[in-house]
């Protein structure tokens, strides 16, 4: 997928914020305290440092424990704004977000969602959900011939796209001075298209009609700067200089965590073809990337995604019923050796134990179940020590 199919053109005038002109903001940012965040200004110089693959004393650690003495507050669910009330997700995560020590790089930031299929909602699809399926939404399959429902096109009136302006003007409003606002997930390409079309359909039309869906996930593709630009806009994230995402890595400018979670169903030969450009598209555009590797189904592409050179680093996720997460020390060695990072998640002694046999300067933390601030501080000096 080549750059001209679009008329966006990702301005990479210097690296960060991806815009001329903003050096000094950024720099601003970094003196910026949070309120949920007061040593934000540190976290921010090791996040940047991992950016460049390089380690200043340790790799990024992200830890969030309740406060000692804290209520016990619950964090906001997945699905919100939906309704258009933005104000009471907003309080929610406020009264959870006061009761919280963000330790090493865990930043504040509120992730508005209205579901894993957002993107295919912005374009024409009914986002469904209802109380029996839980925190989630999905999309009531629309297309049934793609002849007739091509372009694909973000249409500015679309009622799901307004909502989320809306939301994001609101979350920047909210959170000067206080947390990050955060991009939501983002799935567009051939994620978006299958929710359109219903996932089994969807793999008989790559065999019977594959020139139809290389227009279909071009088209669906360009749409991720366009609403990325929107939303970072409608919140006026320049201000901060640094946001998030679900992932919780810190990205300083303009990035997010990309995924496929279709690419578990498809051969080498599809994913090249379909699912490859499509996020060498997407990493084009940001300045920060992370790919989210989906399930041992998915390791097929790990040769593929390690050899793109635009992409910074790899978050596996191995599935239910496979071996936890920090124990696939194989794949982060064949992810660290192709100079990208990873990202590796567990307790406090099993981020112990992988830590020894992985490059500090290619790895991020996502630390759980840490009992205390106190224990939070301990395995972050153990960091120090052990990088």
């Amino acid at each position: 997928m080549q750059a001209e199919q679009s008329d966006y053109v990702p301005n990479r005038a210097m690296p960060g914020l991806g815009r001329p002109g903003t050096e000094s903001l950024l720099a601003e940012a970094e003196r910026m305290e949070l309120l949920y965040k007061p040593d934000f200004d540190e976290a921010t110089r090791r996040w940047r440092a991992f950016w460049a693959g390089e380690l200043l004393d340790r790799p990024p650690a992200v830890i969030t424990v309740r406060r000692e003495d804290a209520p016990q507050r619950p964090a906001i669910p997945q699905i919100v704004g939906l309704d258009g009330d933005f104000t009471a997700p907003l309080d929610m995560f406020e009264a959870w977000a006061e009761t919280i020590y963000f330790a090493g790089e865990a930043l504040p930031c509120f992730v508005p969602s209205f579901g894993p299929s957002q993107f295919a909602g912005f374009v024409g699809g009914e986002i469904i959900t209802s109380e029996e399926s839980g925190d989630t939404s999905w999309i009531e399959p629309c297309v049934d011939d793609w002849a007739d429902f091509l372009p694909i096109k973000l249409d500015p009136q679309n009622r799901y796209w307004r909502l989320m302006l809306n939301f994001y003007q609101v979350i920047g409003e909210r959170a000067a001075g206080k947390f990050l606002p955060a991009i939501p997930d983002s799935q567009p390409h051939v994620d978006l298209l299958a929710a359109l079309r219903g996932t089994q359909q969807f793999l008989i039309d790559m065999i019977d009609q594959p020139e139809m869906l290389d227009v279909a996930v071009r088209q669906a593709t360009e749409i991720f700067p366009v609403v990325f630009d929107a939303l970072w806009e409608a919140a006026d994230i320049d201000r901060f200089g640094w946001t998030s995402d679900w992932s919780a890595v810190g990205f300083p400018g303009r990035g997010c965590i990309t995924s496929s979670d279709f690419s578990a169903m498809v051969s080498p030969t599809m994913f090249r073809r379909w699912i490859l450009p499509a996020l060498e598209y997407m990493w084009e555009f940001l300045d920060y990337n992370f790919y989210h590797l989906d399930g041992p189904d998915a390791l097929v592409h790990l040769p593929d995604l390690l050899a793109a050179p635009k992409l910074h680093g790899i978050q596996w996720v191995p599935g239910e019923g496979n071996a936890p997460q920090h124990t696939w020390v194989d794949i982060f060695h064949q992810i660290q050796a192709a100079g990208k990072s990873v990202e590796v998640w567990g307790d406090v002694e099993a981020i112990k134990w992988v830590h020894p046999q992985l490059k500090p300067n290619l790895v991020w933390y996502l630390v759980q179940d840490v009992a205390s601030p106190a224990e939070a501080d301990e395995l972050l000096d153990w960091l120090t020590d052990n990088s």
